[in-house]
């Protein structure tokens, strides 16, 4: 070691640039990483929307919902379908395998509903989408106004603001949801409609005709070809008026005017947006996939401050939800707590080497290896997120363990009066081996986790990279730079005195091994006991799937009764906005009636508000107690809403996922009746579970509706059949559209329809006219029967299997023993022969991430073993060091069951990251001792030495490791509930292993090497 010490030093400036070129490179992936909440997520679920006007959902199951899913599930990787089919429309989520390459696979789903298009209802409108975190928008703004008409905010928005937007960079799509559209309405009499024989829609196409633009002809003269264009282009709703219907007698032209009335309106509302209670409109905004949110909310920003300028006086526009806040908040949190850890692990340092030389050059670690692994994380593509800098957070106080136990070594080899060369060549030779091998323990323990999928897969796979690339590049520091500045800064001090504590804490420590050493069965007897103990404290645990965090912003979900018109509805929310406008913490909302965040299909007694919250620190009570008094609120005064409350981005990975709400029944049947029956008894046993809220069953609800039965024989005498008398019903109701008018360089829809006193009068329904081809007319109830009926909400199939389901959330209790209760509650009951119940939600993608979890682990302390048996060569004495694992986990359950924290992914990842670190100790103890073996003292004798010579490094690498990890195990700030159960996992873990470490580990040593040679 001492050439290759000098090696070093030869090449020492060398070394110094290369390091140089790391940190300006790392400098430089920083400061170009995209920035988001989450790492770029990926999910093997394509979505597809039909759009199929206002047909019953009995009819589009059949015309439209059965043919897709036929077609869908001959795509190969199909792994399940489920569909929800409403009024007038029906989304399809189909899942594939995990493994399944998802851009090949929306490409042959697009070729095989191509192939049934034509098989679909004519107007079928089609969206074949990937699930992806880009259909969910990151920003959105509002625009209102308190002088203009909302028909021209609209115009305004549509035409001017959103265009304007949609060239930022990293904006993929700008949405406009609300507003009221501007349409010219020809109001038809139908009393004069009757007398003049004529249906709507031969008005309406004779408005068309008489409004075309069209080429007729070419003429050359005077050597030029002159284009022969007929212009009936109008620009004036006015102008509609003049134009002939029709003729009578002897030849006398009846004009529009003279069946009914033209105006400017606005089309009919589908959906109503309003920001704080004001009517108005919601641009949402998607960025691209890899984009930085930070600098595409920044530029949005900028263009709008540019765009106000230009604006009219009185148009507003608003933020209304930035995810960019959260991460900006979130990321400064995790580097706050970087450097706290950081301060904290320095002032341990130089506790114990009394030097600030050394202190130095050991802490120089860190911010060379966060560096480099910013430089892997470029490489590989990922972006700087809650889950990467939480892997860095992580990885503060490992990547200085090598560096430490390197330095103290160099430095105990001084004060045997070694110069600096032969000392550090000294401790190299003595560490070398060992340093490596505890390092590849904790690398290898993450190798597994590629076998890990679904969310939780991809969130820690972020995490592990940035882990694992910091404490990689660690070791190679603690072999090639902290040798090489310790052989230049560091001397031998004569006057050098250990300080008095740790003298004392070494002599006590070796008075207690040899008192253990006599007392080996009571020692064994504790640990068992303890396990005992563990083990009945682990039944004690919650257990969750991902951890919740305070995102400052949440959604609330409402649904009015069956049937309810979005006027009623939109007067319901608008009582909904009053109770939120009370709450102090709230600083802006935004509400949709008859839409909703994402890309699925909304009826309208459906919608949301986005709620945004004050900033954490400007606020006494955190986002969950916001929403329970809320809750109870709501539940008092509009006990008629059903409402579902939830955090945005927690939605949306929800959403993602495929499992909207944590909890989810459903009952899989045929006949709609009995599914109905078994759904009321099944609700009445869940609905008072503890911790379940926000119950809400779907797919069994009965709405009302007009059912009209035509008359083939009536009709036929008429000249029509059953579908020409249902079109001039629907054109007398909601209107065709005939043709369009310019109003400067936008065109605008011509919509003709019955009076709106008509056509919205129930009384009058039966009253339409019904023209025949012989020009004959004659009230609806002369060729059909209209009869109040019901009909279904929405029919929910899975793999073309039909089902009701009820989803609801968990509060103030962990999902696993909700789920439990529910289970529970359900265990007795009976259903009949062909009628399946399932219980799922998130709950399903928890165990499927505990298993998955449990082969990591499993595979990851198979790897470490080998790792042992090749630095020990032997297959016995890594057994001994494993025995910490055990007593190392009841430190988890420990410290998750002190802190009421439950047991989920984060945590989970915690007892697997522990795997690689309990043994490290192990590692630097008992390597030492074989080597004082060798030389000839007793197993006694050497475990004494080696205990009392290794006992400062181990207590610095732990304290450094677990003071790392406590700004995270406070769980203070936005975003850092995530890391929060990994943190307070390995705390709890690796303290009592340390203990254990230090005390069992050589017990057993002493014991097993009887048996050995």
């Amino acid at each position: 070691m001492i050439r290759f010490t000098k090696l070093l030093q030869s090449q020492a400036k060398a070394i110094y640039l290369i390091f140089v070129l790391m940190a300006i490179l790392g400098i430089f992936a920083y400061s170009n990483l995209p920035s988001g909440v989450y790492p770029e997520l990926s999910f093997p679920r394509i979505a597809v929307i039909a759009e199929a006007g206002n047909v019953a959902p009995e009819q589009v199951v059949l015309t439209v919902t059965r043919p897709l899913e036929v077609a869908t599930n001959q795509v190969y990787g199909v792994q399940k379908i489920r569909s929800k089919t409403a009024r007038g429309s029906t989304e399809l989520s189909i899942e594939f395998q995990p493994t399944t390459d998802m851009q090949q696979a929306l490409q042959q789903l697009q070729a095989k509903i191509n192939e049934v298009r034509s098989t679909l209802p004519s107007g079928v409108n089609l969206t074949v989408e990937r699930v992806t975190p880009a259909i969910f928008p990151v920003l959105s703004y509002n625009v209102t106004t308190d002088t203009l008409a909302q028909t021209d905010l609209y115009s305004i928005t549509q035409y001017q603001i959103l265009p304007y937007l949609s060239r930022v960079a990293g904006i993929a799509l700008v949405n406009l949801q609300g507003g009221n559209i501007p349409e010219v309405e020809v109001q038809i009499d139908p009393n004069r409609l009757q007398n003049s024989g004529l249906s709507l829609s031969q008005v309406a196409d004779t408005i068309g005709r008489s409004t075309q633009n069209q080429a007729v002809g070419k003429l050359d003269s005077n050597y030029q070809q002159n284009l022969i264009v007929t212009n009936g282009q109008l620009i004036e709703p006015s102008a509609l008026t003049g134009i002939v219907v029709t003729t009578k007698g002897a030849g006398k032209p009846v004009f529009l005017e003279d069946l009914g009335q033209v105006s400017l309106g606005e089309a009919d509302r589908t959906q109503i947006v309003s920001a704080k209670g004001k009517p108005g409109l919601t641009l949402n905004i998607f960025r691209q996939p890899n984009s930085n949110v930070v600098a595409v909310a920044e530029a949005v920003q900028q263009e709008i401050k540019s765009l106000e300028k230009s604006l009219p006086p009185g148009v507003q526009i608003a933020k209304a939800y930035d995810e960019s806040g959260l991460v900006v908040d979130a990321i400064a949190n995790v580097r706050d707590s970087i450097a706290i850890g950081i301060v904290l692990i320095i002032i341990v340092l130089y506790v114990f080497l009394r030097q600030w030389r050394s202190t130095v050059i050991a802490a120089i670690t860190i911010p060379l290896s966060a560096l480099a692994a910013f430089g892997v994380l470029s490489f590989v593509g990922q972006s700087l997120n809650l889950m990467s800098l939480g892997g860095l957070a992580v990885a503060i106080g490992l990547v200085i363990d090598d560096a430490i136990v390197v330095i103290e070594n160099i430095d105990r080899q001084l004060q045997k009066d070694l110069n600096s060369t032969a000392a550090v060549a000294a401790a190299m030779a003595e560490l070398t081996e060992p340093v490596i091998s505890s390092t590849i323990t904790t690398v290898a323990v993450f190798l597994p986790l590629g076998l890990l999928s679904g969310v939780a897969g991809q969130f820690f796979t972020s995490l592990t990279t940035t882990l694992t690339a910091a404490v990689g590049f660690s070791l190679l520091l603690a072999l090639t730079l902290t040798p090489l500045l310790a052989a230049s800064w560091l001397r031998h001090q004569s006057n050098h005195s250990e300080p008095k504590l740790l003298v004392k804490l070494d002599n006590a420590y070796t008075r207690l091994l040899r008192v253990v050493f006599g007392k080996a069965r009571w020692v064994g007897a504790i640990a068992l006991s303890l396990l005992v103990v563990g083990a009945v404290l682990f039944t004690q645990l919650g257990s969750d799937f991902l951890p919740t965090f305070d995102e400052g912003s949440y959604i609330i979900d409402y649904l009015t009764p069956p049937g309810t018109s979005l006027t009623e509805t939109d007067f319901l929310a608008r009582q909904l906005e009053e109770i939120i406008g009370k709450t102090p913490e709230v600083i802006n909302w935004t509400r949709r009636t008859g839409a909703e965040n994402g890309l699925f299909a909304t009826q309208p007694n459906k919608g949301d508000i986005i709620v945004v919250l004050k900033p954490l620190g400007q606020r006494q009570r955190q986002v969950f107690d916001i929403i329970e008094a809320q809750r109870q609120d709501i539940s008092k005064k509009l006990p008629q809403l059903n409402i579902d409350f939830h955090q945005i981005l927690q939605d949306e990975l929800n959403d993602l996922s495929g499992a909207a709400s944590p909890v989810e029944v459903r009952i899989f049947g045929e006949e709609p009746d009995i599914l109905r029956k078994l759904g009321e008894q099944v609700q009445a046993r869940i609905d008072n579970i503890p911790g379940l809220v926000d119950l809400v069953s779907s797919g069994g609800v009965i709405l009302p509706q007009l059912d009209m039965r035509v008359d083939s024989i009536q009709a036929g005498q008429l000249g029509l059949t059953e579908s020409d008398v249902a079109q001039q019903v629907q054109d007398g109701l909601f209107g065709r559209v005939a043709t369009q008018i310019r109003q400067g360089d936008k065109l605008v829809d011509v919509r003709v329809h019955l009076l709106d006193s008509v056509r919205r009068d129930p009384q009058q329904l039966d009253q339409i006219p019904i023209v025949g081809t012989n020009g004959t007319t004659l009230p609806l109830s002369a060729v059909a029967k209209i009869k109040p009926t019901t009909g279904e909400e929405a029919i929910l199939r899975e793999n073309q299997q039909r089902y009701i389901s009820f989803t609801g959330g968990v509060e103030k209790r962990d999902l696993g023993s909700v789920v439990q209760d529910i289970k529970k509650k359900l265990a007795g009951f009976k259903l009949p022969q062909g009628y399946i119940l399932s219980v799922g939600g998130l709950i399903a993608s928890q165990e499927q991430s505990f298993s998955q979890l449990l082969m990591v682990m499993g595979l990851g302390v198979l790897l470490v073993y080998l790792v042992l048996v090749i630095q020990f060569r032997d297959l016995l004495q890594p057994l001994v060091i494993f025995t910490t694992i055990p007593l190392a986990l009841l430190g988890v359950v420990l410290s998750l069951w002190v802190t009421q924290t439950p047991l989920n992914v984060s945590s989970f990842m915690g007892i697997i990251l522990l795997v690689g670190l309990v043994v490290k100790n192990g590692i630097i103890l008992l390597e030492y001792t074989n080597r004082l073996r060798l030389e000839g003292n007793s197993v006694e004798s050497a475990l004494l030495e080696a205990g009392r010579v290794r006992l400062r490094p181990i207590l610095m690498t732990t304290l450094c490791t677990i003071l790392g990890l406590l700004p995270l195990a406070l769980g203070l700030g936005a975003g850092a509930e995530l890391q929060k159960p990994l943190a307070i996992a390995v705390i709890g873990g690796l303290s009592l292993s340390t203990i254990f470490t230090l005390i069992f580990v050589p017990v057993v040593f002493r014991f097993v090497s009887r048996f050995q040679r």
